[in-house]
């Protein structure tokens, strides 16, 4: 008997698997939530007359609009255009980092094709935009846990600044290199830990 408890037992890793499963619950929720939240405000307005194809009829209808705007790149979101036109302005957008990057890289490794790379860099730049919309379309809770470990390390260093400001500025230098390192490594197992020992979240976000 007691053989078969320890064999019911979870082990270490499923344990730490659980954990992470609950960290996806809770972002998934909150994600739900606020972009659920924003959408439906933004509707309410429509509804009442504040947001209309003329403009918007008070400041709080604009800010409602503004905030709701990048909600409806969420799977939450009923305009299927206006969706599909949020994701490619955010791929957009991202595709600027990796694009510059690889200029960066060309010029530094193939001098010689710097000019070729220049000329198509609006190509290239495409390219990025298409791999970044496949990225956000197949990975969004991958996003949202990428967001959530920045949030948590903006969170983290603005304490190790505020609690040691008096301290020596390599003081500081150390605690915050520590605080990324351990995010970093955080977000890394929470991302690649075995989905078999992980319970998949009732919402998932990933599409």
């Amino acid at each position: 008997m007691e053989n078969e408890e320890l064999n019911q037992r979870p082990s270490f890793v499923q344990k730490i698997g659980k954990f992470f499963s609950w960290c996806d619950s809770k972002i998934i929720n909150i994600h739900m939530r606020l972009v659920k939240g924003l959408l439906d405000k933004e509707e309410q307005a429509r509804a009442q007359g504040l947001i209309d194809k003329k403009g918007f009829k008070t400041a709080g209808a604009f800010i409602t609009w503004l905030m709701a705007f990048p909600c409806h790149a969420s799977k939450y979101s009923t305009h299927k255009y206006k969706q599909a036109f949020v994701r490619i302005c955010f791929s957009a957008v991202l595709a600027f980092l990796p694009a510059t990057l690889l200029l960066v890289f060309s010029e530094q490794v193939f001098p010689s094709y710097k000019d070729f790379f220049k000329e198509y860099s609006i190509v290239i730049w495409a390219m990025m935009t298409a791999v970044m919309l496949y990225f956000l379309l197949k990975f969004g809770l991958v996003l949202i846990r990428i967001v959530t470990c920045l949030l948590f390390l903006a969170v983290l260093m603005a304490s190790c600044a505020f609690f040691f400001s008096d301290a020596a500025s390599e003081t500081r230098s150390m605690l915050f290199i520590v605080a990324e390192v351990v995010t970093a490594v955080f977000f890394l197992l929470w991302n690649f830990w075995p989905k078999k020992f992980k319970e998949a979240p009732a919402a998932m976000d990933d599409e």
